[in-house]
């Protein structure tokens, strides 16, 4: 009897709906705000403080309670992860450090960075 392997041609995530969302998301370029003004004094081995930063946002909109559930809904999701343009995920320890790192200026850099530009969106008016 042959055997033989099938390699699957795509991926599959129970979390589809979620996935659309990290394409929209991905495309209309989201986290740029976040990306050009908060600025985390860590050092990058694998992941950049960013990038955990996006990691723990996606976390949260998969539904975690707590970044305690980033292996298990993140990290064991590929499909998620690249549908959020992310290629690898952190560890929750290593997303928990950068969370723990953070200080009074980064939090005021991600509330500027959240904030609308009322001026641009006046003009569209």
């Amino acid at each position: 009897m042959k055997e033989s392997i099938t390699v699957p041609v795509g991926q599959y995530t129970p979390a589809a709906s979620l996935a659309a969302l990290g394409v929209k998301l991905q495309h209309i370029n989201l986290f740029e705000p976040i990306q050009s003004l908060v600025q985390i004094a860590q050092k990058t081995v694998k992941h950049s403080p960013l990038d955990k930063l996006y990691d723990s946002f996606i976390t949260m909109l998969a539904g975690a309670h707590g970044m305690v559930e980033i292996n298990t809904r993140l990290r064991a999701d590929p499909a998620l992860q690249a549908a959020f343009g992310r290629k690898a995920c952190a560890e929750q320890s290593v997303v928990q450090q950068t969370l723990d790192a953070c200080t009074d200026e980064n939090v005021s850099q991600m509330r500027a960075s959240s904030r609308p530009d009322l001026s641009g969106a006046q003009s569209r008016l």
